[in-house]
């Protein structure tokens, strides 16, 4: 599949609509994904950077739309989906008083997993823009790291 996108959309629209669909589907790996687009396809310091920010834009647009339905624009998941979401959110409320640090750690090395981080902070109802921000910097930080690992001599 993702070799399908990447050859229609070009190394960078692919790369945005893959790390979109990770950003919602857990079960993609976003990380395997640009691995292996800097493995193969990108080569220059530039082009790395595009496709370590590629992703960090794809896996944002999919978290602020977990954001909006943790403040129940949309309806979540039942069952042990739910639970999973409590725990975070309590967690969050642990550090209310520093959620950007909870943001800015879950983003760029995934503890907590910023999966339920993004719908915890959506129904504590965390500033958007803040939330953007820092979750773009911590997903482009992390997956410059993870595209620059092929490249280290």
């Amino acid at each position: 599949m993702t070799e399908h996108l990447l050859a229609a959309l070009g190394m960078y629209g692919g790369t945005v609509v893959v790390c979109f669909l990770s950003g919602l589907i857990p079960f993609i790996n976003a990380e395997m994904v640009l691995l292996g687009v800097s493995m193969w396809a990108a080569t220059g310091t530039v082009e790395l950077a595009l496709v370590a920010a590629c992703g960090a834009l794809g896996q944002m647009t999919a978290k602020v739309l977990l954001y909006y339905a943790g403040m129940g624009m949309f309806e979540l998941p039942r069952g042990r989906f739910r639970e999973r979401l409590r725990r975070a959110r309590t967690y969050i409320e642990r550090w209310q008083r520093r959620p950007y640090l909870v943001f800015a750690v879950s983003s760029s090395l995934g503890l907590p997993p910023f999966y339920l981080v993004s719908l915890a902070a959506g129904a504590l109802r965390i500033g958007l823009a803040a939330f953007c921000s820092i979750g773009l910097a911590g997903r482009f930080v992390r997956f410059a790291v993870i595209v620059a690992i092929p490249h280290l001599r």
